[in-house]
């Protein structure tokens, strides 16, 4: 890891490494590599005949190592072994109206309730747009329970990691919401994906509800 690591990257660091201990694995962080000297490893983790180097970056300072691209080559190439890099957002404040607020526990319920009349409406990409601006409104309610600042309007890959650098999602929660995040950007920017479909819609509606603890209209 370069110097001037950051707060986010500190924290999903060390959430990293725990969630790979809580599953049997040996975790070695700042560690050197004997095939690319003068550089530390941010996380090694090794179980098995399996050995990953994980890497912890800002997207801003992605540039400012040349050697993360032959790290990934050689560890790539080395039989049992796999190179992961974790992208970290940064605060990018977006344009927004001075009196926007974020949706309070009501306004994530009527947004999902909205969401699903549409999904059945057979409006997928607007029923996923509805969930996913849900979605943001319960990780920020999430962050603000812990105590954490998040005022304005931030971007979507920066809500993403603060939530699993605080623990609000687990590393498998992430990687499902940054992959469907890309389906997010194409719709809001004007573009089609053909494997998207009603089923992704419905999927995620249902992640914001257990996410936020919030039963359906008439549940429990």
């Amino acid at each position: 890891m370069i110097e001037g690591v950051t707060d986010s990257e500190y924290l999903i660091a060390r959430k990293t490494a725990e969630e790979y201990r809580s599953k049997g694995y040996e975790v070695l962080q700042e560690t050197p590599l004997d095939f690319l000297p003068g550089f530390r490893a941010d996380l090694v983790v090794r179980k098995g005949g399996e050995t990953k180097v994980i890497e912890i970056k800002r997207r801003s300072s992605l540039g400012a190592d040349p050697r993360i691209r032959e790290l990934a080559r050689i560890v790539d190439s080395k039989p049992g072994w796999s190179f992961e890099l974790i992208l970290v957002g940064e605060p990018e404040k977006l344009d927004s109206p001075d009196e926007a607020r974020s949706f309070d526990r009501d306004g994530i319920l009527r947004r999902l309730s909205d969401a699903e009349r549409t999904l059945e409406s057979g409006v997928p990409e607007a029923a996923f747009v509805l969930a996913w601006s849900a979605l943001e409104a319960a990780i920020r309610e999430l962050i603000a329970e812990q105590g954490t600042s998040n005022a304005g309007i931030t971007t979507s890959a920066f809500i993403l990691d603060q939530a699993v650098s605080l623990g609000i999602v687990s590393r498998e929660e992430y990687g499902y919401l940054t992959r469907i995040h890309k389906y997010r950007n194409a719709i809001v920017h004007g573009f089609g994906a053909a494997d998207f479909g009603e089923e992704l819609a419905a999927e995620l509606i249902e992640t914001v509800r257990q996410m936020t603890a919030i039963s359906p209209p008439g549940g429990a």
